[in-house]
C-alpha cells in the first residue's frame, strides 16, 4: 500500500517538473500571456496556461496506477460509470479554462459551462444529501435541495480558487494543502480512491510550485484555477460524505477554508457596500447585483499586501491559515473536537480578520449600514413594527408555557398550544393597537412612551389571563399566575428591546463615527447630558466628545452616558498639556464666576476656545417686535401690500 502512495506522490511531481517548461513555451506560442494592469500585482507579461502541466501529470499518474494495480479498489471505482462522468466533466472544465486563457470568454459563457459540468458531478453521485444542524446531532435530509446546493458548491469552489489566484504560488499552494487535507480525511474513512487521487493532485502541484512561486515564471491561469477548484469541489464532497460523520457540509468548508472565506467575505462586503453613504442611490438593482461578480483589489491577499506584507509573506500567512483549517477539518472528522466549537471559532476568526484587514464595509455599526437598514425597514413602516411585535408576543407566551410545563404534557398538547398562540397573539396585538402603541415616533421615544408600552403589555397580559381562566390549556391552569408573570416579563423585555435597539445603534454609530475636535464638557448634570446629545446628533461628525469635568467630588471616576467624568476643573490644565482637549463647552451658564474665570484663563493660555451651551425659555412678548421687524423686512422685498397683510395678521 505504501508503494501506491509513493507512486501517487512522486510520479506526478517529477512529471510536473519536466512538463512545466514545455507548457511555458507553448503558452507563449499560442499567445496565452497575462499582461499587467491596474488590478494585477505582477509587473511584466507572464505566461498563464500553467494548469496544463499539473493536469497532464495528474491524469497520467492516475491512469498508470489504474493499470499497475488492477486488483485495487481504485481500479474498481474508476471502471464505474460515475467516475467516467466525473472525468468527462473535469475535461470540460479544463477545456473551458484553456479557451479562457487564450481568448478571454464572457462570464455568462463560463458560468453556463460550469453549470453543465456541475450537473454532471451531481448525477455522477458526488453530492450533498444531508447535513447536521449546528449545535445539535439532528441530521436533516436535503431532498430536492440536494441538487442546487451541490451545484452551487461546485461552481462556488471552482470560482473561489480563481479569485484567490492573485499572488505567485497562492492558489497552487493552498490547493496542495487542501489536497492533503482531503487525502487524510479519505484515509480516515478507508477511502483509497479519494486518498490516491488527492495525493496525485498534490504531487503535481508541488512540482508546479517550483515555477509558480514568487517570482513566478508561469501562472496557473483559468485552466489551472478552474481545474483545481472543480476537482477539489467534488473530491471534498466525496470524502466528507463517507464514514460515520454527518457533518457533510462543515468538513469540505474547513478543508477549503481560505478560498471559501475569501469568496464569502467578498460577496458580503460587496452587498454591504450598496448601503454606504457615498454609493449612488440611483443605481439599479441589476447593476448592483452585477457588481457582486466584478473583480477588484480588495481580496484577502490584496489587503495583506496593503498591510505592508511582501508577496511571499502574504502567501506564507495564508498557507498557515489553510493548514489550520485543514487540521480542524481532520479533527472534526475524527470526532476529536466538537464541531460547534469549530463553527464558533471560525466565526470569531472571520470577524476579527475582517476588522484587521481594514474592510470598512464589514463594520456595519460604525459605518451606519445597520442603522440605515434598520431605519428603512423598521421605523418607516408600522406594519413591520406589528410583525415584529407579533413575533415578540408569540415568543414570550411560548417560552412562558415551555418553562412551566412538563416535557410529556408539552409535546402532547403542542397542537392545542399552536391554536392558542394564534388567538392570544391576535388579542394582545389588538390591545397594543387600542393602547396607541403604533402612534409613537420611535426615534423620539422618551420615558413616557416606555411607560405606555408597559401599560399596554400589562393590559394585554391581563386579558390573556382572563381568557385562560375560562378556557384551561395544558398545564397552564395550575400555574396561571406564574405564566402571566413570565409572559409579562418576556413581553415587556422584547417590545422595549426592539424599540430601544434603534437608540442603541444610533448612540454607538454616533460615538464610533465621531472624529475631529476633541471636546470636554464642564457640568456632569442633565444640561451636560443635553449638550452631549446635541453634539452626538450633529450631522457633521467633525467633533469628538471625550468626557466631562465637574467639581462635585462624588462624581469623579464615574461615567455619564458612557463617557468618563475626569474630575474637577483643576484637571483641565493637565489635559490641555497632553493635547487631550481641543475645545471646552460649559453646559451651565449659571456656573460659578470664579470657576469660569479659571477655566477661561487656562483655555486662553493654551489657545483653546470656550463655548457656553445655553438652555433657556424666553417669553414670546419680549422678542415679538424683533420677529415682526424681520418679517416686515422680508415682506417689503416683495411689495407693500404683503407687508401690511403680515403686520395685520390677515
Amino acid at each position: 500500500m505504501l508503494k501506491i502512495y509513493l507512486i501517487s506522490l512522486l510520479s506526478p511531481l517529477c512529471l510536473s517538473l519536466m512538463l512545466t517548461p514545455v507548457v511555458i513555451r507553448f503558452a507563449k506560442y499560442v499567445g496565452a500571456i497575462d499582461k499587467p494592469d491596474e488590478r494585477k500585482i505582477h509587473k511584466s507579461p507572464t505566461p498563464r496556461m500553467g494548469g496544463l502541466a499539473p493536469f497532464i501529470s495528474f491524469i497520467s499518474t492516475v491512469t498508470v496506477i489504474y493499470f499497475l494495480f488492477p486488483a485495487s479498489k481504485l481500479s474498481n471505482y474508476m471502471s464505474s460509470l460515475n467516475w467516467m462522468i466525473a472525468a468527462a466533466s473535469l475535461f470540460i472544465i479544463l477545456l473551458l479554462g484553456v479557451c479562457d486563457d487564450i481568448w478571454i470568454l464572457k462570464p455568462g459563457q463560463k458560468f453556463f459551462v460550469q453549470l453543465v459540468a456541475g450537473s454532471f458531478v451531481y448525477f455522477a453521485g458526488f453530492r450533498f444529501s444531508s447535513f447536521t444542524l449546528p449545535f445539535s446531532s439532528n441530521v436533516i435530509e436535503l431532498g430536492f435541495l440536494s441538487y442546487p446546493l451541490t451545484v452551487i458548491w461546485v461552481i462556488g469552489i471552482t470560482n473561489a480558487f480563481n479569485l484567490i489566484d492573485g499572488l505567485d504560488g497562492l492558489a497552487s499552494g493552498i490547493a496542495t494543502i487542501s489536497c492533503m487535507t482531503v487525502a487524510s480525511i479519505a484515509l480516515l474513512h478507508h477511502d483509497l480512491t479519494i486518498a490516491i487521487i488527492s495525493i496525485a493532485l498534490a504531487g503535481s502541484l508541488i512540482g508546479f510550485l517550483k515555477y509558480n512561486f514568487n517570482h513566478a515564471k508561469i501562472f496557473l491561469g483559468d485552466s489551472g484555477s478552474l481545474f483545481l477548484g472543480f476537482t477539489l469541489a467534488f473530491l471534498s464532497l466525496q470524502s466528507s460524505t463517507k464514514g460515520s460523520t454527518a457533518f457533510s457540509i462543515l468538513i469540505p468548508v474547513l478543508a477549503l477554508g481560505v478560498p471559501v472565506i475569501d469568496t464569502l467575505m467578498a460577496m458580503v462586503r460587496r452587498i454591504l457596500k450598496w448601503f454606504l453613504p457615498e454609493q449612488s442611490s440611483r443605481s439599479s438593482a441589476f447593476s448592483k447585483l452585477h457588481s457582486m461578480f466584478l473583480p477588484d483589489r480588495r481580496h484577502i491577499h490584496h489587503q495583506l499586501l496593503a498591510q505592508g506584507l511582501s508577496q511571499r509573506e502574504a502567501v506564507i500567512v495564508l498557507y498557515l491559515v489553510s493548514c489550520a483549517f485543514g487540521i480542524c477539518a481532520f479533527l472534526v472528522t475524527a470526532g476529536s473536537v466538537n464541531s460547534s466549537f469549530i463553527i464558533i471559532g471560525v466565526g470569531i476568526f472571520a470577524a476579527v480578520s475582517a476588522r484587521k484587514l481594514g474592510y470598512r464595509e464589514m463594520s456595519v455599526i460604525k459605518n451606519g449600514i445597520l442603522l440605515k437598514v434598520y431605519c428603512f425597514t423598521f421605523l418607516k413602516h408600522s406594519i413591520i413594527q406589528i410583525f415584529l411585535d407579533a413575533f415578540s408576543v408569540l415568543t414570550a407566551f411560548f417560552i412562558s408555557v415551555l418553562l412551566i410545563t412538563p416535557a410529556n404534557l408539552f409535546q402532547d398538547g403542542l397542537r392545542y398550544l399552536a391554536y392558542a398562540l394564534v388567538v392570544i397573539g391576535t388579542i394582545q396585538l389588538f390591545a397594543f393597537v387600542l393602547g396607541g402603541l403604533y402612534k409613537h415616533t420611535i426615534p423620539l421615544l422618551g420615558l413616557g412612551d416606555f411607560i405606555q408600552i408597559v401599560k399596554s403589555a400589562l393590559i394585554a397580559v391581563l386579558i390573556t389571563a382572563a381568557l385562560l381562566s375560562f378556557f384551561p390549556l395544558l398545564y397552564i391552569s395550575k400555574n396561571l399566575i406564574v405564566v402571566v408573570m413570565l409572559d409579562f416579563y418576556f413581553l415587556v423585555t422584547l417590545i422595549v428591546g426592539s424599540r430601544i435597539s434603534f437608540h442603541a445603534l444610533n448612540y454607538v454609530f454616533n460615538r464610533e463615527s465621531s472624529k475631529g475636535k476633541k471636546i470636554i464638557i464642564y457640568g456632569a448634570d442633565y444640561k451636560g447630558l443635553i449638550a452631549l446629545q446635541a453634539l452626538l446628533n450633529r450631522k457633521e461628525n467633525e467633533i469628538n466628545p471625550v468626557g466631562f469635568l465637574d467639581d462635585d467630588p462624588h462624581l469623579e471616576g464615574k461615567y455619564l452616558n458612557g463617557y468618563p467624568i475626569f474630575g474637577s476643573h483643576w484637571r483641565l490644565e493637565g489635559m490641555l498639556r497632553k493635547n487631550i482637549v481641543d475645545e471646552i463647552i460649559v453646559a451651565n451658564e449659571e456656573i460659578n464666576l470664579n470657576v469660569f474665570s479659571r477655566i477661561k484663563k487656562i483655555a486662553t493660555q493654551f489657545n483653546v476656545p470656550v463655548r457656553i451651551s445655553n438652555l433657556e425659555f424666553k417669553s414670546v412678548g419680549s422678542s415679538i417686535n424683533k420677529v415682526n421687524e424681520t418679517i416686515l423686512t422680508q415682506a417689503r422685498k416683495l411689495n407693500t401690500k404683503t407687508a401690511r397683510i403680515v403686520l395685520e395678521g390677515k
